[in-house]
């Protein structure tokens, strides 16, 4: 797997037992306190515990390892986008703290 991103958050609140049907409802689903979500061959995965987002996606394709800019790669930049509205779709309250626009292999 390849690691596109990685969104840190910080809370504002989460209370992830009383919003488990909305999530569920939201095509996200929980092992512990990871959230996984599935998207056309992308994979979401929040982990609660230390308040990170990360986009991964299979081997299928090589990908050049390294750090990117939004402006090299709209078309990443726009996953990162698409990833935050995600994020807002939750309910919980969280705000972006930082993004790192790395790509690097799991």
């Amino acid at each position: 797997m390849y690691q596109i991103f990685e969104i840190t958050l910080t809370p504002k609140e989460i209370d992830l037992e009383k919003n488990l049907a909305k999530i569920r409802a939201l095509n996200w689903h929980s092992n512990g306190s990871i959230l996984v979500k599935d998207d056309c061959g992308l994979q979401y995965v929040l982990d609660l515990s230390n308040l990170t987002l990360k986009c991964v996606m299979g081997e299928l394709f090589p990908v050049s390892e390294g750090t990117w800019l939004p402006e090299n790669y709209p078309s990443k930049e726009g996953l990162v986008n698409l990833a935050i509205k995600e994020l807002k779709k939750l309910p919980f309250n969280l705000e972006t703290k930082e993004i790192r626009r790395t790509i690097k292999h799991e």
